[in-house]
């Protein structure tokens, strides 16, 4: 197999984690962010244990995610770690405290105890979400990596409002989700109300949609170059079109099941259209954007390393795969709290 087929196939491996964390770790970002306005207490803590056997199994993605980079692409690894330094450190810092509300909220029955913590979880979700954001509009606008391969960007720059309006659109995308999510979880009243939120959520990601779509594109015009150049590619927009239309359809009829896969596929498709009209490129840089760009083919490690990486996926991902298919197996149906809930 020659390095160039290697590379290409390690690249695919990271974009498909990055869709699986996106999509699994999405839905349980996105109940977190409702969290806060569940109201009652046993509401709050039917949201939390809706996605209480999921949530730390989800964020294997996003270990994988930076393995991958780590071994197969380490100057990308690189240069968002050192780079995007104090970005990640706060989204690292929504993990953990996310990570401690769970854990901690039910521990006391105080009321003011547990509203504590479940804001706390409605904060670190929420910051988790807009830091994603923000991290991918400032790789798809491009940031100004040097030639010596050093990103030199402080945290005012990365807040652009461009970057902003992302960030807040992530928020919008994995509130529909998880709203989604619960409406798989819950039953009676409070489902009843999770679909009233929905016809409000559902509009706004809409209209946010519809604003980052035109402002990508006139921005960044280099990511629908391909779309001119390879009409064919054009499938691919058309079919996430039908699957957000299908969304409110799916809700209206009370398909819930079906409402869910249409997210998912949204979420997915959205990624595609990013890699698709970002191929190759992994760091576009704003400095010189043709020789100091790092892409899948300049910034790989060497052949015996991606052979490596190529043979860790091949027995890790199924291993990944079969355990989330028993764990939502296990795990289907509606929330149910006892003695053992959060």
């Amino acid at each position: 197999m020659s390095i160039e087929v290697m590379q290409i196939l390690c690249y695919l491996i990271v974009g498909a984690a990055v869709v699986f964390y996106v999509v699994l770790d999405g839905f349980d970002l996105g109940v977190g962010i409702l969290q806060i306005f569940a109201g009652k207490d046993k509401d709050r803590r039917i949201f939390l244990n809706s996605i209480g056997p999921f949530w730390d199994g989800n964020e294997v993605w996003l270990i994988a995610i930076v393995g991958a980079l780590f071994v197969a692409f380490p100057d990308v690894y690189a240069i968002l770690l050192s780079g995007f330094y104090l970005l990640i450190m706060l989204m690292l810092l929504g993990i953990i405290t996310r990570t401690v509300a769970i854990e901690f909220r039910s521990k006391e029955e105080s009321l003011t105890w547990r509203y504590f913590w479940d804001t706390v979880f409605w904060a670190a979700s929420t910051i988790i979400t807009f830091t994603a954001g923000v991290l991918l509009a400032n790789l798809l606008v491009g940031v100004p990596v040097t030639a010596e391969r050093e990103l030199y960007i402080s945290l005012i720059d990365v807040f652009s409002p461009y970057a902003i309006y992302v960030g807040i659109f992530a928020i919008s995308l994995f509130a529909m989700h998880g709203n989604i999510f619960l409406l798989l979880k819950t039953e009676g009243e409070l489902q009843e109300k999770l679909h009233n939120y929905a016809k409000i959520i559902i509009p706004c990601f809409y209209l946010l949609f519809i604003g980052a779509t035109i402002w990508t594109w006139t921005m960044i015009p280099r990511i629908t170059s391909i779309f001119v150049e390879q009409p064919v590619f054009f499938i691919v927009p058309a079919v996430l079109a039908l699957s957000m239309l299908a969304i409110p359809y799916f809700l209206f009829k009370k398909q819930y099941g079906y409402t869910f896969l249409c997210s998912m596929l949204t979420i997915t498709l959205f990624f595609v259209l990013t890699l698709i009209g970002t191929f190759p490129n992994m760091i576009p840089s704003s400095l010189h954007y043709l020789e100091n760009t790092l892409t899948l083919y300049n910034a790989s490690a060497q052949k015996t390393t991606l052979a490596i990486t190529l043979i860790i996926a091949v027995i890790g991902i199924p291993m990944i795969l079969l355990y989330g298919a028993i764990l939502y197996t296990i795990f289907r149906g509606k929330t149910k709290l006892t003695d053992h809930s959060y």
